[in-house]
């Protein structure tokens, strides 16, 4: 299977029910919530598409907007900054299906 590549996913979305639907579908991605519309967690590249997919799928490109980053950060480093100290995060397994 794919490699996993930890990404931070960062959205603003104002209608309410397109905002809760693009939380929930972070979530089933196994992203962790790290602050109100901030999410880290690892992704598969067929993941990272489903992200795109969907980003472009609910969101208003003129009101919306949602940015996705591959990055090294590392959950010792979340948890350095003001108020993340318990900041938890489980790894994957693998056994996630998209």
């Amino acid at each position: 299977m794919g490699q996993y590549v930890k990404y931070l996913v960062c959205y603003d979305i104002s209608d309410n029910k397109q905002r809760t639907k693009f939380f929930d579908f972070l979530k089933d991605l196994g992203l962790t919530q790290v602050q109100e519309s901030v999410f880290f967690g690892d992704l598969k590249r067929p993941e990272v598409s489903a992200l795109v997919s969907m980003s472009r799928k609910l969101l208003d490109s003129s009101t919306d907007s949602c940015l996705y980053f591959p990055t090294q950060l590392t959950v010792e480093e979340i948890r350095k900054c003001i108020g993340l100290k318990h900041f938890s995060y489980c790894e994957p397994d693998d056994s996630r299906v998209l």
